[in-house]
């Protein structure tokens, strides 16, 4: 096949991929979205939490992140490094392969940042209803934009999450922001993802999120200054004396 037989034949596969996307539902461009960005088995991270409020004044806490996925579930663990009075505080949560989940309350929020435990866990399908909205463009790329509903009153009570506007990168499904609504419909938080890159796996990757809280004039930005995928990183002994 000549070359410009194979560019055409990549160009009309490339086609093909973006007209079965736009054709998609709310559901399966997330869970879509969930395959192609999926985390790999051990993941370990070495974070920045940067606090600031309405008066401009700063807190900043480190942190290491580990994720270990295997046959008896997902881990997640949070460790504080500093400051040094706050050394060693820890948020652990866990799904077992039954779906039983082991942890704080979603809704709780980490280190006393915007943050909450919810969004530490990432995205549980099963607990939304999802439809698809008009496709937006932020910052000259289109992204579907795809509205998220709690299942019902428990969800919404246990993860503190109303209706989400999630906004996915048309090229690749990368979830760029997050609006969260409060129940008057008015946007109340967002999250947004920047500076994303692929990993090794192919999958992107954010480098920084930033948090606001738009009622309170409160940012919480997370930095990823180191990112691992490897086992050593994340042995099991991490996660001993969790239930």
């Amino acid at each position: 096949m000549s070359p410009a037989a194979v560019r055409g034949a990549f160009l009309l596969a490339l086609a093909c991929l973006a007209a079965s996307a736009w054709g998609q539902t709310g559901r399966e461009l997330i869970e879509e979205s969930l395959r192609r960005q999926a985390q790999p088995p051990y993941v370990y991270e070495e974070q920045v939490l940067v606090l600031s409020d309405s008066l401009g004044q700063y807190t900043v806490r480190t942190v290491r992140y580990y994720a270990r996925q295997d046959a008896s579930g997902m881990k997640r663990l949070l460790v504080i490094d500093t400051p040094k009075e706050l050394r060693g505080l820890k948020v652990y949560v866990s799904r077992d392969s039954g779906g039983g989940r082991h942890g704080p309350a979603a809704s709780s929020l980490l280190f006393g940042s915007d943050f909450s435990v919810a969004d530490f866990e990432g995205e549980q399908p099963q607990d939304f209803e999802y439809e698809r909205e008009a496709n937006q463009e932020l910052e000259r790329v289109t992204h579907f934009v795809v509205r998220a509903m709690p299942k019902d009153e428990s969800v919404a009570r246990a993860t503190g999450y109303g209706i989400r506007r999630i906004y996915l990168r048309k090229d690749n499904l990368f979830v760029s922001r997050v609006d969260y609504l409060d129940r008057q419909g008015r946007l109340a938080r967002r999250l947004t993802y920047k500076d994303p890159r692929p990993d090794d796996t192919g999958a992107w990757r954010p480098g920084m999120t930033l948090n606001e809280d738009l009622r309170e004039d409160r940012r919480t930005l997370l930095k990823v200054e180191r990112r691992v995928h490897s086992a050593d990183y994340v042995p099991a002994a991490v996660f001993e004396g969790h239930p």
